[in-house]
């Protein structure tokens, strides 16, 4: 591994050694400098928000019905599409309905404990703190979230990540796999009554690259982060003790992989359905969407950022995988300098739930967030998740 003038400061002597002074020279050039160069960036607006899928509609719909509503108004959207209405009983296969008119692909939660999937639908996780009345034991994934940081002004809570406090937790989901997977659908089941906390942030990542000048695109265009499930797991047992570490043989099969941190958003819906070919996008809409980018790798998996082409193993990956160590190039870059631009008041959106909401959104173009909710209330959240359409999507 080629690393970054902070990461170099991060390691013991004999591990700094290891590079070339042209290693150094060209890491110096690389993430710590384009970390402290890039221009703050003022806000234009006040947030956004969801485009609207009427849910009743959508349940009466066919599946091309569907398919055209709901890759319409994700198209037309900031990447997050809010369904909501006539869904509070919605029932397993309907949401796995939902899924697959937004991708074919419907994801089979590869590596999550059964115990946290729905009985015959392997494509919903539960996400909350159900427990299992009659066992006791604990049939959701649960993480906890960290308290929302105060504005210094106002003494509000905000959701702009606060470095220093570590929160909120925005991340992008399954970094760790390539192509990662294109779109999640979370439906709530059931929630804390209103003002009891438990909502989900969502900030647009391609309107915060947009925002950024030509000359800072380009210091963050060539840059990867490595991206490592078993890092991921790892860390976040540091916070959440419950939280399961990949075995020795699920670590083998899942090696780390390596993300631009400029990522293509291709937006396949766009030229992908019957209804956008028929719509009369022309092959410059397709080209010009293809060139959009978002600012990706906002995740637990991130145990280091580099100079593309560079790689890191043995010992040092072992560090990161095994112990959840993260290099300081990741919290450089990442989480103190891009991070609380991409989530500033106006490339963000806050949810409030309702029993019965759908929301939907494009993990490739947004980054999202839990927040705090009172533990002795019911939450229970059932995810899919929608595959990416090939290999090297999105680059």
């Amino acid at each position: 591994m080629a690393a970054s003038a902070a990461s170099l400061a991060a390691l013991p002597r004999a591990e700094r050694g290891r590079f070339s002074a042209r290693s150094r020279a060209s890491a110096s050039r690389a993430v710590s400098s384009r970390a402290s160069r890039l221009a703050r960036v003022r806000p234009r607006a006040a947030g956004f928000e969801p485009a609207l899928v009427d849910g009743a509609a959508l349940r009466a719909a066919s599946h091309d019905e569907r398919r055209a509503m709901l890759l319409g108004a994700l198209r037309a959207s900031r990447g997050v599409v809010l369904i909501r209405g006539g869904l509070a009983d919605l029932s397993p296969s309907e949401l796995v309905a939902f899924s697959r008119a937004v991708g074919d692909d419907v994801e089979r939660n590869p590596g999550v404990a059964t115990r946290f999937l729905l009985p015959d639908h392997p494509e919903i996780q539960r996400i909350g703190n159900a427990i299992d009345p009659a066992t006791g034991e604990r049939v959701a994934m649960f993480s906890r979230a960290p308290p929302l940081p105060r504005d210094p002004a106002t003494g509000a809570e905000t959701i702009a990540y606060d470095p220093v406090a570590h929160s909120p937790v925005w991340h992008t989901d399954q970094a760790f796999r390539e192509p990662p997977p294109f779109a999640s659908l979370l439906y709530c089941r059931a929630h804390p009554p209103p003002g009891d906390g438990g909502d989900t942030v969502f900030a647009d990542c391609v309107a915060a690259y947009d925002a950024l000048s030509d000359e800072d695109k380009a210091r963050i265009d060539d840059l990867d982060a490595i991206c490592s499930y078993a890092h991921h797991n790892a860390k976040v047992k540091k916070r959440t003790p419950s939280y399961p570490l990949l075995t020795p043989e699920e670590r083998a099969k899942n090696p780390p992989v390596f993300q631009p941190v400029a990522r293509a958003v291709r937006e396949y819906y766009v030229r992908s359905s019957e209804s956008a070919r028929s719509s009369g996008a022309d092959e410059k809409d397709e080209r010009s969407s293809q060139r959009r980018r978002s600012v990706y790798g906002f995740s637990s998996a991130v145990c280091a950022v580099v100079p593309r082409g560079e790689r890191v193993e043995g010992a040092l990956l072992d560090r990161y995988e095994l112990e959840g160590e993260e290099d300081a190039s990741v919290r450089a870059l990442m989480y103190e300098t891009l991070l609380p631009h991409c989530t500033r008041e106006a490339f963000t959106y806050r949810h409030a739930w309702k029993v019965g909401d759908v929301v939907l959104w494009d993990n490739l173009r947004t980054i999202h967030a839990a927040t705090p909710f009172d533990e002795a209330k019911d939450r229970e959240m059932w995810r899919t998740t929608v595959a990416a359409p090939g290999e090297g999507w999105g680059r």
